[in-house]
């Protein structure tokens, strides 16, 4: 039990890290050492208390706050919003943006897609 309570604990610190440096460019070893785990224990531990891989953990996280952006910050750009949220490119982030949401980031801002 107190051994499950700090590999927990060890994801926490990896996921309030991620939600402090989304923007930054994060990879598995630097994840894991904030986790103090080898990069292989730590991607099977995050992604048995995650229900997801590190990677698309990050992944989502980035289109989620994109998606938020792109509805409250309407006088910034697709491309500003999409590196804001750690994107290399704005190709990048809209195609991921549409295979995760199934609809393009410049549809989110229009008026009829607003139940989104």
């Amino acid at each position: 039990m107190q051994r499950q309570s700090a590999q927990r604990h060890r994801v926490n610190r990896v996921v309030n890290f991620a939600y402090e440096n989304l923007a930054e460019s994060l990879d598995l070893d630097q994840l894991a050492e904030v986790a103090c785990l080898s990069k292989y224990h730590f991607l099977r531990v995050f992604s048995r208390y995650q229900r997801e891989s590190p990677v698309q953990f990050l992944w989502r996280l980035r289109l989620e706050r994109a998606a938020r952006s792109l509805v409250i910050r309407q006088e910034s750009s697709i491309t500003d919003i999409a590196l804001d949220c750690g994107f290399s490119c704005s190709q990048t982030f809209s195609r991921a943006f549409r295979r995760q949401f199934g609809i393009a980031p410049r549809a989110l801002r229009s008026k009829e897609c607003r139940t989104f």
